[in-house]
């Protein structure tokens, strides 16, 4: 299993060969990926924010990555790793934050080329692939 965040998202449905060399090296269509709610939302948001975006394109695009929702529980672990970092590590947000969650919660590494999820810190903290 792969947590995607949003950067792995945008940069696959803007065609970026690092997303489809990444997916093809890491078992395809035989792998579980799975973006946490709000990294999907992000990039559907700003596909809908775009003068020629397309909502409807985008979600059947994606339609191969699982959805995982987010909780009270996932919001509580999102905080508890933000501390874990600490004051040498890049100040995470909170959607940057609740992809680490999920992350963990899954006990799964996330996709990023997110320089605060890619961080040295961070990834002493969370299980974390970059994919360029």
């Amino acid at each position: 299993m792969k947590i995607l965040d949003a950067s792995f998202l945008v940069d696959y449905l803007g065609g970026h060969e690092a997303t489809k060399d990444f997916y093809e090296e890491n078992g395809a269509d035989e792998q579980r990926w799975v973006a946490p709610v709000p990294a999907y939302a992000e990039v559907l948001v700003g596909e809908g924010n775009l003068p020629t975006g397309n909502v409807a394109s985008a979600r059947a695009d994606l339609a191969w990555v699982q959805k995982q929702p987010v909780d009270d529980r996932t919001a509580t672990t999102a905080g508890e790793i933000a501390d874990q970092i600490g004051a040498d590590g890049p100040h995470l947000d909170g959607l940057d934050a609740l992809i680490a969650a999920v992350g963990r919660e899954l006990d799964a590494p996330v996709v990023s080329a997110d320089s605060d999820l890619t961080h040295p810190e961070t990834k002493q903290v969370v299980g974390v692939e970059e994919y360029r």
